[in-house]
């Protein structure tokens, strides 16, 4: 019974720090929020963790801002070299990122 106390003390406190994992970029000015353990994507606002197309592994976050007839615009976020690309059907623009 004291077993199972502890454990359920660890779970919520564990559980209620989640925010502690998140990080958050400045990339030339857009501000870019993730956090591994809840699978979240925030770029400038926008969520797009909650959107389809979403796509999170060790090294890349990928969103979509939106997608039409004439293609889409996204959003990639690499882990690894701490950049921001934009792509939209008539330009793709990349942004350095440095942690906040």
């Amino acid at each position: 019974m004291k077993n199972n106390l502890y454990l359920a003390l660890g779970l919520i406190i564990f559980s209620g720090c989640s925010q502690n994992f998140e990080k958050i970029y400045d990339c030339d000015g857009v501000e870019v929020v993730f956090n591994d353990y809840d699978r979240l994507f925030v770029v400038g606002g926008v969520d797009l963790s909650s959107r389809e197309g979403f796509f999170m592994n060790q090294t890349t976050i990928f969103g979509k801002f939106y997608e039409n007839a004439d293609g889409s615009a996204m959003a990639t976020f690499s882990k690894i070299n701490n950049t921001l690309e934009f792509t939209d059907p008539n330009q793709t623009l990349t942004a350095r990122c440095t942690e906040k």
